[in-house]
């Protein structure tokens, strides 16, 4: 007998009928045979009575394995059109009959047959449309717990539950059965045990209404798959800024040399690598990995679930979920710029200048800016091999030059990436390349932070990696080192993450990156009294992060225009700037991106008809620089 499962259980069709003896029929065959399940094992048959002088109606039931002929299993009085099935079972296929019969057998009708409905489960029940349902819950998630358990959780959407089923199945079964559990109204999380580790599941949870007819829909989980928690990542500990997350983890079992592993976050439920990934340091043994998030990968304002993961073959394993923020930004640096005029300036660059106190010091401090697709925006540096000249040298050399500042750290060479118009064009060495002697004498690979303008004129702000000699990647992430950490490898096109397609034209990379994406990057927070959190580059820690000196930073504003900024330091008019008030500091000028540069002795800002315009004893005292950056007329 062919099988066709039904559905619904509020409408069935007539599917066939057959004559009681072969004989023809006075009674009329009852017609709109229907069935309506009331609960698990209890269905009700109704028809239309079309017969009369009927003396009852016998009913039929047949069984999937049943013969074709059956037995009437009972006669209910003339003019009845209903009949309660009872004792049924549940998932089970039944052919429900109806005969209307008299006195005489040759006046019988025909037994019509309504074929093939399947009694409903509990999910099956529950997922049918209409009637009055309980709201299903909804974002239903399955996290291991423990090498044999399961904690589910789930969003309660119902106000008028009496409570709820838990479903598990194995992940190759086609239906969930009767609930494994049931648990009080307003429960949000339930613990399943005694699973099999290897085995993969799939769990679902159910609101459960007065009646099984207003059981909510049944909402599932993914499929997981219990693995060995023994490789698990166990996360120690978690220190947050609002610059960054920075999370120690361990690993006690690696399976391969260096697996992929690292932190991710979602805005809801447990994390994967699907959501936000940040690749880690390199390991190659068990041991615990301190890494740091920078605040590029995170909203600020907005709760995270954080889990640390590792790859076991080509299965990700991630610790428990825990809720991380980013801390508050710093407050607003108030300071009072007033716009300075300078006669031979070229239309389109303004000059402000400050003596605002700065967090309680004095502080001098003067920024220019412009926007590159109206002023030429340039990076130069002396051409010999070694070379170096003044700020002040190389801007009256350039034609055309209406504002020039300092530009990158340098040793022999500036350390970074320099591009004019479109070519690297310092001689190539390993501090190009990004590799840097850090205090620990380990040598690090790093991202460099770098600033500048495509051909077009449209400024971009970047990390730059140099994996070998002519292979450039540009990233809006950085590679997160940290010195005396686990070092990480060299970049990739995907690594830290997918590089850009930017193009710069004049560019040049210096560092750190101290504001991005509107928030500030840098602080002044340490790993161990030694080593800064946010050190990603590998700068030189008791110049560039410890003091307050003179420093130079360029930033791009959120409508594209360049900054070029310079503040005096170590002298009774200006006591200088912290790396953590250099970021805000970029941020109340308008700008969303900001990069420090090289500081100190090499601070310094020219202006076309009035030369050196920051603190000056003698024009002897200015140190001669590497490179330079800034505006020319067009």
């Amino acid at each position: 007998m062919k099988r066709i499962i039904f559905i619904l259980a509020l409408a069935a069709s007539i599917a066939c009928s057959e004559k009681s003896s072969g004989e023809s029929s006075v009674l009329a065959d009852a017609t709109e045979l229907k069935v309506e399940q009331t609960d698990l094992t209890t269905v009700r048959l109704t028809w239309t009575d079309n017969a009369k002088g009927e003396k009852g109606y016998r009913i039929y039931l047949r069984g999937e394995n049943d013969p074709y002929h059956v037995s009437p299993i009972e006669t209910v009085d003339a003019d009845v059109t209903e009949y309660i099935f009872t004792d049924l079972a549940s998932g089970a296929s039944y052919d429900f009959g109806v005969q209307a019969i008299s006195d005489e057998i040759t006046l019988h009708a025909k037994i019509v047959y309504l074929n093939d409905y399947k009694v409903l489960d509990r999910e099956g029940m529950g997922n049918l449309e209409g009637g009055r349902k309980v709201a299903a819950p909804s974002d239903v998630e399955a996290v291991q717990s423990s090498n044999t358990s399961v904690t589910l959780t789930w969003k309660d959407n119902s106000t008028d539950e009496k409570g709820f089923n838990i479903y598990m199945k194995d992940a190759s079964a086609e239906t969930f059965g009767e609930p494994a559990a049931s648990v009080n109204a307003d429960v949000t999380t339930h613990e399943v045990t005694g699973l099999a580790t290897g085995s993969s599941y799939v769990f679902a949870v159910q609101a459960a209404g007065e009646s099984l007819v207003n059981d909510s829909k049944v909402t599932a989980s993914s499929v997981i798959t219990l693995i060995d928690m023994s490789k698990v990542p166990v996360v120690t500990e978690v220190k947050t800024s609002y610059a960054y997350i920075a999370v120690s983890y361990k690993v006690e079992k690696v399976s391969g040399s260096n697996p992929e592993h690292g932190i991710c976050f979602s805005e809801s439920g447990a994390p994967t690598v699907k959501d936000i990934k940040v690749l880690g340091p390199a390991i190659s043994a068990k041991t615990e990995i301190l890494q740091v998030v920078p605040n590029a990968y995170l909203e600020d304002g907005k709760e995270y679930q954080m889990s640390a993961f590792i790859k076991d073959g080509d299965t990700y394993l991630y610790s428990n979920p825990q809720p991380v923020k980013l801390d508050a930004q710093p407050e607003e640096v108030n300071l009072t710029w007033e716009k300075q005029a300078y006669k031979e300036l070229a239309d389109g660059i303004e000059i402000y200048k400050t003596t605002s106190q700065l967090n309680g010091r004095n502080f001098n401090a003067w920024y220019a800016i412009a926007d590159p697709a109206k002023v030429d925006f340039k990076v130069f540096y002396p051409e010999a091999v070694g070379s170096k000249k003044t700020i002040k040298a190389q801007a009256e050399a350039a034609e055309g030059c209406q504002v020039l500042i300092n530009g990158a750290i340098f040793g022999n060479y500036n350390i970074g990436v320099i591009m004019t118009e479109g070519k690297m064009t310092q001689q190539w060495h390993g501090e190009i390349e990004g590799c840097y002697w850090a205090t620990d004498n380990q040598l690090y690979q790093v991202t460099r932070a770098i600033i500048g303008v495509d051909k077009n004129g449209k400024a971009g702000a970047y990390w730059v990696g140099v994996p070998q000699q002519g292979t450039f990647y540009y990233y809006n992430r950085p590679q997160t080192n940290v010195v005396g950490q686990a070092k990480y490898g060299k970049v990739t096109s995907t690594s830290p993450v997918e590089a850009s397609s930017w193009e710069p034209y004049y560019a040049l990379s210096c560092g750190p990156m101290v504001l991005y994406d509107g928030k500030v990057a840098a602080d002044n927070s340490y790993v161990d009294g030694k080593h800064f959190y946010t050190n990603y580059e590998c700068w030189n820690e008791s110049n560039v992060y410890s003091y307050k000196p003179d420093r130079t930073a360029v930033g791009v504003t959120s409508d594209g225009k360049i900054v070029l900024f310079v503040c005096d330091g170590r002298i009774a008019a200006s006591d200088g700037a912290y790396m953590k008030e250099l970021g805000p500091i970029m941020k109340s000028i308008g700008c969303v991106h900001a990069m420090n540069l090289d500081g100190g002795g090499s601070t310094g800002m020219w202006v076309k008809g009035s030369g050196m315009i920051n603190a000056l004893e003698n024009e002897s005292s200015w140190r001669a620089v590497k490179s330079t950056l800034g505006f020319f007329k067009k």
